[in-house]
This record gives C-alpha cells, sequence and structure tokens, in this order.
C-alpha cells in the first residue's frame, strides 16, 4: 500500500494562497481527502479552526506526522478550515475517488477510533495507518493516551493540548482564603530542561511559597537560574534512586516541610525521548501541571477547597485518579499490591484501605497528612538503583501508599474544581 492516497488535481476546494492563515474551503457536502504537511514540531497535533455557517467558531486539535491524510465527511456546504500559516507547509483537499475506497475499507475499523466529531454532520478521520511508520507510530501512542481517558476528540485531550497552544482560559477569580495558608512546592527535575515550563507555571500562581527543588546531579547555571527567580529557594542534589518520591521523602524526612500547612509535590515527568511513550508523557506531565499551578486562579479554587472542607487531606487531578473507568482495579495495582500492604501495616494502618491515588505522584497534601510516611524513616538507599523499572518497585508502591494513607481526597482540574471526594476507610 503506498504511503498516501492517489492524488487527483483539487476541483475548486483548497488553501487560500493570498491569506494570513491556511484556509481550506469546502464548498458542498461530500466526502474528502484532506492532507496536510505541517511545519517542525515536538508535539504531533495541529491546531484547526473549524467554521461552519450559522455556528459558533470551534477549536480543534489533531494529530498529525509529517504528512498525514484525513477523510473529512461533511453533510453541509459552507464549512471552512483554517490553519495558522506558520504551522502548515501545504495543506490540499480533493474529493474522494473511486481508487481510494479499497484502502479505506481495508483500515476503517482502525481509523474510527480516532475521528474528530467538528460538529453537526462534519467529522474529520486521520488515516494514520496509510502514513507509514511515523502514522502507525503516533496511532499507538494516540491508542496509549486513549487506556488513560485521552481519546483524541476527549475533553481530557483537547483541553490540554489547548492550554499548550494557547495558554490558560479566563476565569472568574475565587476569594483569596481568610487566612493564606504557608505553602511548600517540591519540585523533582531529572530533566534539567524542563524548568522553563515549572518556572512560568509557579510564576503565575502569584502566591509567596517556598520552593525545594530536588535533581540527581549538580547543575550550578540552573541554581543560579532558579535563585535569581525564586529568591530562597533551596536546592539539593540526591542520587537517582525512587525517582520522584525517593527525594520526597528525604525532605520530609529531614523535617523540611515542617514548617508548612500545605505541600504542592510535582516533579518533570518524561516517558522517553520519542515515540508513543514520549507523547503520553508529555500528555501526563502537562495536564497534571495545568490541574494543580495552571493559573493564580486554579491554585486560588485548590486551597479555598482545603479551607472550606478542613476533612480533605489531598488534592489532585481527576484525569489520573486511580481506579477510574479507564484503569480499573487490577490495573491500579499493578505489581504493587503485597508491599502496599505491608507499608500499610507498618505503618498502623488498616490492610483493608481502600486502593485511591494519583498516578504519577503529583498533588497538593496537608503536611499533618504525611506523618505516618515520616514515621517509616526510609533512607535513600532503600529505594532501587534506577534500571527504567516500570512496575513494582519501593517508588512504586508509595505512589498508592501516599493517596491512601489520606482519610479524604479532592479532585481539580484546569478551569474547573470539584469538591467530589472519597472517604477512605477509618484511619488510627
Amino acid at each position: 500500500m503506498p504511503d498516501f492516497l492517489s492524488r487527483e488535481p483539487p476541483k475548486g476546494d483548497g488553501v487560500d494562497p493570498s491569506s494570513a492563515v491556511s484556509e481550506i474551503h469546502i464548498h458542498a457536502p461530500g466526502r474528502y481527502i484532506l492532507e496536510l504537511r505541517p511545519t517542525e514540531r515536538w508535539m504531533p497535533f495541529l491546531r484547526l479552526a473549524v467554521r461552519r455557517p450559522g455556528h459558533a467558531d470551534r477549536i480543534v486539535y489533531v494529530p498529525v506526522t509529517t504528512r498525514t491524510s484525513y477523510l473529512l465527511k461533511s453533510s453541509e456546504g459552507g464549512l471552512m478550515l483554517q490553519f495558522d500559516r506558520g504551522d502548515v507547509v501545504a495543506a490540499s483537499v480533493r474529493p474522494l475517488s473511486i481508487g481510494d475506497i479499497g484502502a479505506l475499507l481495508s483500515r476503517r475499523r482502525r481509523h474510527r477510533r480516532f475521528q474528530l466529531p467538528l460538529g453537526g454532520g462534519v467529522v474529520l478521520q486521520p488515516l494514520l495507518h496509510i502514513s507509514g511508520p511515523e502514522g502507525r507510530e503516533l496511532a499507538r501512542a494516540l491508542g496509549s493516551l486513549a487506556g488513560w481517558g485521552f481519546g483524541t476528540a476527549s475533553d481530557n485531550l483537547q483541553k490540554t493540548l489547548s492550554r499548550h497552544f494557547d495558554g490558560p482560559p479566563a476565569e472568574a477569580r475565587e476569594r483569596r482564603p481568610a487566612v493564606e495558608p504557608k505553602i511548600a512546592v517540591a519540585l523533582h527535575l531529572h530533566y534539567p530542561d524542563l524548568w522553563p515550563e515549572f518556572e512560568a507555571l509557579l510564576e503565575a500562581t502569584d502566591r509567596q511559597f517556598q520552593l525545594f527543588l530536588t535533581l540527581t546531579r549538580p547543575d550550578a547555571d540552573l541554581a543560579q537560574r532558579v535563585q535569581a527567580r525564586f529568591p530562597g529557594a533551596e536546592i539539593a542534589v540526591y542520587e537517582n534512586r525512587g525517582r520522584d518520591v525517593g527525594p520526597f521523602i528525604q525532605l520530609l524526612r529531614e523535617g523540611k516541610f515542617d514548617p508548612f500547612d500545605l505541600i504542592c509535590k510535582l516533579h518533570g515527568k518524561k516517558s522517553g525521548s520519542s515515540g508513543p511513550r514520549m507523547v503520553l508523557g508529555e500528555i501526563w506531565r502537562q495536564a497534571t501541571a495545568f490541574d494543580l499551578i495552571g493559573s493564580r486562579d486554579v491554585v486560588d479554587r485548590i486551597i479555598a477547597n482545603f479551607e472550606r472542607s478542613p476533612d480533605t487531606q489531598m488534592i489532585g487531578s481527576r484525569r489520573f485518579r486511580l481506579p477510574n473507568e479507564w484503569k480499573g482495579e487490577t490495573a491500579a495495582w499493578g505489581e504493587n499490591r503485597a508491599m502496599v500492604l505491608n507499608l500499610l501495616e507498618t505503618m498502623g494502618m488498616p490492610s483493608s484501605s481502600r486502593l485511591d491515588f494519583f498516578a504519577g505522584t503529583m498533588f497538593w497534601v496537608r503536611r499533618g497528612a504525611l506523618e505516618p510516611l515520616r514515621r517509616l524513616d526510609l533512607p535513600l538507599a532503600v529505594f532501587p538503583e534506577e534500571a527504567s523499572q516500570q512496575d513494582g518497585t519501593l517508588q512504586h508502591a508509595l505512589e498508592r501508599v501516599l493517596g491512601m494513607i489520606c482519610t479524604k481526597i479532592g479532585v481539580a482540574s484546569d478551569g474547573d474544581m470539584t469538591t467530589e471526594s472519597r472517604e477512605a476507610d477509618s484511619i488510627a
């Protein structure tokens, strides 16, 4: 099968070369093949504006490789698709031809799960499996995202990409708490190149906090930049054990968090430098960070929720609270059940405690909720040496324990805060 569907000359529908944006016009209902060649990009998505007569404009984010074909089905005419000209090298559209049918039918089921409804009877379906190896790799990445609730057309993915491309939405500001809590931010960066991303987010929170930055190797340039932006930040270097959890436990053991009411735990999550795991890691990190420190308003709502609900001990991203509808209890336990139960027993907590945690170990938590964990007194040496383990280690068990020791958990998302929570089993 060729990498691309057969091409026919455009018949009046195509890109307007004089426009400041690339525009594709669909004058009549029908089925079309759209082809895009984007400029080079890190994230394999493209911003697309959809304009339909008599309807409000809509923005969607479509998966894209270096060259991608799409099946566009439209039950109406007068449709306009727009991309920023700086995002595309070339774009074209043509009516579906007889020669395309065989290729489309052979991959129909695989294509369908990636389709994007654009409103009314308009649907855009990426044909990634005929875009060569790069397209097949992106299809695997999208399948992995869908397994976490980030399907191509889902609000989870579309809102995260909107935040990535366009910044935070305008929001009504939450009332500031009557008493400002003392806040610590614990940020672990194994990948120092992610500092600018967190620097911008932390700066936008417009709050006083003490920053604790942990690294796995000395970096004088980074330390200077951090101190220049956040004077008084404490920077510590730990051996690369326990991922982000090991250094967090050491700060807890050393009493660094003792003066604070609330701790925001963050880390520079990555999952490889390319391929499906890279895409999942980027979306995971950004979606969680946006939910926790995406703007001053996001932080105001989280802190106000702690103020309104003294029993709430932890707040994290709704999208990564497990178990959930995408990851059931078996998947959420992974290979960690025995170690989790052993840790709970050592802390004097019931082994019947409900599994309830935030995958990725990023959250806000009350300092007092961590006291049982501090009593474990786990030195960094008890964490395994780093060997790219994906499950079954002490850090994976503690990821689950951190949520299970809290009596009540709340969830947040960028642009939305809910008081939804689940009471954990009674904890002594």
